[in-house]
């Protein structure tokens, strides 16, 4: 008898926030905007180092492509609980994955960087050095 009341008192407390919400989830009203990323179509993606600080605000021409040096990977994307993107999961170093290691940057230090032709281009402002000698990700390491 005793357990059944602890199991409705802990049914109840989880049930709790759900029956907070009082209003319906809004479904299928969001549309992409140009400006909008795809999680699932940034991983993998390379990052640059761009020597000198682009212009976000135009297109960039073709010619501007000479002067981005590849530094990254995209591996993952680090979301916090009220949804906002925190960081990207980079992976450093290593050849074709090998001897590679995963550090982080901050969303706020990276840009998207669209070409004459559409292309998008991920520019983090931080040399390849800095990045292989940044500690180590871990997802184990919670603060």
């Amino acid at each position: 008898m005793n357990s059944f009341f602890t199991s409705a008192a802990l049914m109840v407390a989880l049930a709790g926030p759900a029956f907070a919400q009082s209003q319906e989830t809004e479904v299928g009203s969001v549309k992409m905007s140009e400006a909008s990323l795809l999680v699932g179509e940034m991983i993998g993606e390379a990052v640059y180092n761009f020597r000198g600080r682009p212009n976000t605000e135009e297109r960039m021409p073709l010619s501007g492509l000479e002067r981005f040096e590849r530094v990254a990977t995209i591996k993952d994307v680090m979301i916090n609980a009220d949804g906002t993107v925190e960081a990207l999961v980079l992976s450093v170093g290593g050849f074709w994955g090998l001897a590679d290691h995963e550090v982080t940057a901050a969303i706020d230090g990276v840009s998207v960087v669209t070409d004459v032709r559409g292309d998008k281009y991920f520019v983090i402002y931080a040399y390849d050095e800095t990045l292989r000698s940044a500690p180590r990700f871990n997802k184990f390491d919670i603060e």
